[in-house]
């Protein structure tokens, strides 16, 4: 079957219109159609009813319909409800809503109550919540082909979710109720959830103000400081012309004061004796440790002519220092020993790890000689010959247990991690991670070694014109791997000093090779002389600058011909007994000092790390015993230390760990304490970050100066600038206080107080404040550096406010002055 489809099209002709327009448009009216139809609801009073009726012009066009008031009301409602609802749902359409209306989606409360309305100023309660809340709902299915695992646990179902608020609610009850709440469960910090309930009465009402939750208690006067981040209580009245304001709260920051002068910050710092550096700073070998009290007896020449030429510095690679380059990696082992001579003939006084009662023939040089490679039987360069305590077998890291050729007291190899160590692909330091001392011959790490670490040196350096080694350096030619004629690779590790092992004994002679004589002042970086002030204090209980002899035994005397003792303790400062105070502020000697620290850069001080460094190894041990002694006590022997070296000598100090030591409080009295200028180009920095807003206090010269106008805060990143010019230049101390709430600890901090003024006049005020802040510890047991504190602060203040035209006209009385200011006194 055939199908055919035909089309056509008729095309009509345009017709063109006239291009002269004749007569004239009447044009058009539009009229709306009245309604014709009007309905209406009449209210009857004598038959107390509503009339619903339908008329045209008039006239009714149906039978009215009769309501009584009950109905007529839930007739009302029932359409009001409808219309609400009818709103609020085209306000919540993002195409159709207004902004107007989107923001009064919630409706307004009232609360038909005259007590309500006495209490709150008001019936209504008004709430506007904003922000999100996310709800991520799931189901977590494994499955673990592990033969292992039970056929029930290889497979496991459990619910996953995860949620994240974010809210904000701003709320009004009456007129006088504010609520604000901030939530956000992403927060950084805790304190930026806010919850805050105020309450404001009228201006003649007793109680003036009621704040809930997050409060602060700002204090108008300079010489006591008030509180900003605070949760709890705050209440104020007025009396009359007096006002009481009280606040019972827990503190959720830590206070603090900055004095700058001249651009610069001056911070304060103080410590104890028992607070060195620790796990940073290393003598070389027993050598240079022995001799540095002798180096710098007469500083600051240094009576040394050692000169360390070259150095390099091995470390645990841990996986967050690796720098994955070959160069800076090695099979390393450390041995305590190497290069090590003894110190003298006495047979106690080895400082070495190795038993000579066992070992006799150990050393090949005489006592006290500079340390070397060659000096006993560890010289990695006979290794394997006869006599040397050392086997080819050392240079294998998995057979370097068995490369030793002695026995000790306790077994009869050599122990791991004490008397040596050995690092697969040890990392070699870059000289930028590290310092050190050519004449003194100490280094100092950048980093804080952790306790399973290993720290092992090689080092040369030349005495007299003599060239000294200690340990292989990795470009000595020493290959790190070679090949047998079989075609079995060898590795080849490097014999290294050890300065620290992986295990801690402190009565190993490597524990003394650790400096514990060397303290870092928080912040001290780039130090400069001016304004630099340090001090030891002995606080006993109050902090002073010397010692007194205990009852009975007193200190020795400079002028006892048998003793020959070439100074005395007695009423001097103790940083001249600590062997600090010998020049002049220009570095020259003079003789008994001049009462100040001396800052020499080098034996002092390391101004580039802001370290503070005594001449002495063991400050506050072996040179306080030898300027109490009278001759007859043994350091070693705390028995027979006399009265004063019984009170003064704090020996736990050097011979154990930090931790032992503290347990030793009656001891840890001596205070280092000082201040430093740091520079302040780019302002004042408060050390702190995230700063409550209205914390910072700024004054100078005891006038409080005014934020916006005297200088501007940077809340965010800790910094404030002075605005004017002239009081930098002044060089007057400014004083900034501030509250840091981005880091505080556990414990619980209460803060109440009360602060009372009365104002006389608009010009004179009288105040009386008093503050109480204690803390209870987290447990029952305070930790170190974190001692609970419970004071008590009670001030008057006055303030004394007029203008004074009489300075306007006296001050326009110079030349070339002429000023309408007016003139204060304050």
């Amino acid at each position: 079957m055939l199908i055919s489809v035909f089309s056509w099209a008729q095309q009509t002709p345009v017709q063109e219109q006239d291009s002269v327009k004749t007569g004239y448009s009447l044009g058009q009216i539009e009229l709306p159609n009245p309604k014709s139809v009007i309905d209406a609801y009449t209210y009857d009073p004598v038959t107390n009813r509503y009339i619903y009726t339908a008329s045209v012009d008039g006239f009714n066009i149906n039978y009215p319909m009769i309501l009584t008031p009950e109905e007529y009301e839930k007739l009302v409602r029932k359409e009001t409800m409808r219309k609400y609802f009818y709103e609020k749902g085209l306000a919540a359409d993002s195409k159709k809503g207004t902004e107007e209306a989107k923001k009064n989606l919630l409706p307004r409360y009232y609360v038909n109550n005259k007590f309500f309305e006495a209490i709150f100023g008001g019936n209504t309660i008004d709430v506007k919540p904003s922000g999100s809340v996310e709800l991520d709902l799931g189901i977590r299915f494994t499955k673990q082909d592990n033969p292992s695992f039970s056929p029930r646990n290889r497979r496991t179902t459990a619910f996953d979710f995860n949620q994240r608020i974010s809210m904000g609610l701003q709320g009004k009850v009456g007129t006088r109720l504010n609520v604000n709440i901030n939530y956000d469960t992403q927060s950084t910090f805790a304190f930026q959830n806010l919850i805050k309930l105020d309450y404001a009465p009228t201006e003649d009402d007793i109680l003036q103000k009621i704040e809930v939750g997050n409060v602060s208690f700002p204090i108008s006067n300079s010489l006591i400081r008030g509180a900003q981040s605070l949760f709890g209580v705050k209440a104020q009245f007025q009396f009359g012309k007096t006002t009481f304001t009280g606040v019972f709260s827990e503190q959720k920051s830590q206070s603090k004061s900055i004095t700058s002068q001249g651009g610069g910050t001056i911070q304060e710092f103080d410590f104890f004796a028992l607070e060195y550096d620790s796990d940073k700073h290393y003598f070389l070998s027993q050598y240079f440790r022995n001799n540095y009290d002798n180096a710098l007896r007469n500083y600051p020449v240094i009576d040394s002519r050692a000169q360390i030429t070259r150095m390099e510095v091995w470390i645990t690679n841990k996986q967050n220092r690796v720098s994955n380059t070959d160069n800076n990696l090695r099979n390393v082992i450390a041995i305590q020993d190497l290069g090590e001579s003894r110190l003298s003939t006495t047979p106690d006084n080895e400082v070495v790890g190795t038993d000579l009662t066992l070992n006799p023939t150990l050393f090949n040089v005489p006592p006290n000689s500079p340390s070397d490679n060659a000096n006993n039987k560890y010289n990695p360069l006979t290794i394997g010959q006869a006599g040397s305590f050392l086997n080819p077998s050392i240079r294998e890291i998995a057979t370097a247990g068995s490369g030793f050729n002695v026995t000790t007291s306790s077994s009869s190899t050599f122990s791991e991690g004490i008397d040596y160590s050995k690092l697969e692909n040890a990392r070699k330091l870059s000289q930028s991670e590290y310092t050190y001392h050519p004449q003194l011959g100490y280094i100092s790490l950048n980093q804080k070694l952790q306790n399973d670490e290993v720290l092992a040196v090689a080092y040369q350096y030349t005495v007299g014109g003599e060239v000294f080694q200690v340990g292989e350096f990795a470009n000595d030619g020493l290959e790190s791997t070679t090949v047998d004629p079989t075609g079995v690779p060898t590795t080849q590790a490097l014999l290294l000093k050890m300065l620290k092992g992986s295990l801690i004994n402190v009565s190993e002679p490597s524990w003394d090779l650790m400096m514990k004589n060397i303290y870092q002042i928080p912040g001290g970086n780039q130090l400069q002389q001016q304004d630099f002030k340090f001090n030891i204090l002995y606080q006993d209980p109050s902090p002073l600058n010397y010692i007194s002899p205990v009852a009975g035994t007193p200190f020795p005397d400079e002028n006892n011909p048998v003793l020959n003792i070439p100074y005395t303790v007695t009423q001097t400062p103790l940083l001249k007994v600590f062997n600090l105070d010998k020049l002049n502020f220009t570095n020259d000697p003079q003789p008994n000092g001049d009462g100040f620290f001396d800052f020499y850069p080098g034996i002092t001080v390391d101004t580039q790390y802001g370290r503070i460094i005594f001449t002495t190894v063991e400050p506050f041990g072996k040179t306080i015993f030898d300027k109490l002694s009278i001759g007859t006590e043994d350091y070693d022997d705390p028995l027979l230390y006399n009265a004063n070296q019984t009170k003064y000598v704090f020996r736990t100090l050097y011979k154990s760990t930090q931790a032992a030591a503290l347990q030793e409080s009656a001891k840890n009295k001596f205070k280092l304490k000082g201040s430093f200028k740091s520079t302040g180009g780019d302002g004042i920095s408060l050390g702190a970050f995230n700063v409550p807003q209205g914390s910072v206090v700024v004054s100078a010269g005891g006038r409080i100066l005014v934020e916006g106008l005297d200088y501007v805060v940077n809340y965010q990143a800790g910094k404030v600038q002075i605005l004017d010019p002239s009081l930098l230049a002044s060089n007057t101390p400014i004083n900034v206080s501030l509250e840091n709430n981005s880091v505080f600890g556990q414990q619980t901090k209460r803060f109440y107080g009360l602060n009372v003024e009365h104002k006389f006049n608009d010009k004179f005020l009288v105040g009386a404040t008093f503050l109480k802040v204690s803390e209870r510890p987290f447990t029952q047991k305070a930790d170190y550096n974190q001692e609970s504190v419970n004071n008590t602060i009670i001030g008057l203040n006055t303030n004394f406010s007029t203008e004074v035209p009489f300075f306007t006209r006296l001050v326009n009385k110079l030349p070339n002055i002429e000023t309408e200011a007016p003139s204060n006194l304050s």
